[in-house]
């Protein structure tokens, strides 16, 4: 594991969504550092800013749609091999056929309970954290 904290965008617009995957991460002893990126337009602002190495991004951001912005940055030569894991409450076919489509590294259903967000954190950063390897 690296000593170095990785640092994790996560793109939601929705403040108690963003709350409840910080709590998540508050229980696992792993260095993540999480940001918060409420909207769509400041994507590659914070991503170059924050230095961040992974994106947990959501799909629907009030006016802007996360497809969107996964195709924006799977187009930026800076952000092309970036990690960007979909998170969200879709779990319609299409969706997830559509955001492996556009350059998604993985797609999860947001949890449901505060428990099933530690899980997901946990293997979140047993994967993403501890065993592979970033750019």
């Amino acid at each position: 594991m690296s000593l170095e904290p990785v640092r994790v965008l996560v793109i939601e617009d929705d403040p108690i969504d963003f709350s409840l995957v910080k709590k998540g991460f508050e229980g696992v002893d792993a260095p993540v550092e999480l940001f918060h990126c409420p909207s769509a337009d400041r994507v590659k602002e914070m991503l170059e800013a924050r230095a961040c190495r992974i994106v947990l991004l959501d799909l629907s951001l009030g006016r802007d749609t996360g497809m969107d912005v996964l195709r924006s940055i799977r187009a930026d030569a800076r952000f092309s091999t970036l990690p960007v894991i979909v998170l969200s409450s879709s779990t319609n076919h299409r969706d997830i056929s559509e955001g492996y489509a556009a350059g998604a590294n993985a797609y999860v259903e947001k949890p449901l309970t505060m428990e099933l967000y530690r899980r997901f954190a946990r293997s979140f950063v047993a994967f993403w954290v501890d065993v592979a390897v970033l750019t």
